[in-house]
């Protein structure tokens, strides 16, 4: 079960760069049909930072305020599978998994983000 987990923050008015989280990972672009959940918070009291997610070109979560959660944020804790993993998908192969992030606050911002990557089906005994 591959797992993606991105850190990093953003200053004030501006857009991730390239604009979606899980650039450049392996599991950017699927392998086979696969369940996706995502969970992404801001770790800190300071809040305002906006996410949408589309999988294979289909939008799965409109720009939405991205939770903050100030619990493990001085441990350096990410999102946490009870609680925060609220962007659940469905793709099928090579379809790309985009999570974009703005920050329109007078403020920087801090991101921490997991996407759990499923596969299923696997196509076993076809002919």
């Amino acid at each position: 079960m591959p797992m993606i987990k991105k850190d990093g923050s953003l200053t004030t008015l501006t857009t991730l760069t390239p604009n979606n989280i899980w650039s450049g990972s392996p599991y950017e672009y699927l392998g086979g049909p696969s369940l996706i959940s995502i969970g992404i918070i801001t770790p800190a009291a300071a809040g305002g930072l906006l996410s949408s997610t589309t999988v294979g070109g289909v939008t799965i979560a409109e720009e939405y305020v991205v939770p903050t959660d100030n619990r493990g944020a001085a441990a350096g804790a990410g999102p946490l599978a009870s609680d925060d993993f609220q962007i659940q998908a469905a793709g099928n192969v090579m379809q790309r998994i985009v999570s974009t992030l703005r920050n329109p606050t007078g403020g920087t911002l801090t991101y921490s983000a997991v996407a759990i990557v499923t596969p299923v089906g696997g196509g076993r005994g076809r002919r």
